[in-house]
């Protein structure tokens, strides 16, 4: 799976309050690979800090459950 792919899938679950400043570059192009050594700083958005609003780590993996109680799905094109 190309990296392009991979953040289409892990996007369509994740979060919209967990921010990265990786979330500023341009998204990768078809033929990219991911990186294997990712060294983003996660936060949550709703408590701007490292934990989320229920005490857990914000972070890839955690925030992309949609059981957790502070999770917000990702915005979908036209949806409010």
């Amino acid at each position: 799976m190309s990296a392009r792919d991979e953040l289409r899938a892990t996007l369509r679950v994740r979060c919209r309050q967990l921010c990265t400043k990786a979330a500023a570059y341009p998204f990768p192009d078809a033929y990219a690979t991911p990186n294997p050594y990712d060294t983003a700083v996660w936060w949550c958005a709703r408590t701007t800090e490292a934990l989320g609003p229920d005490g857990s780590a914000a972070g890839p993996g955690a925030c992309d459950a949609p059981g957790r109680p502070c999770y917000e799905p990702p915005a979908r094109p036209g949806s409010a």
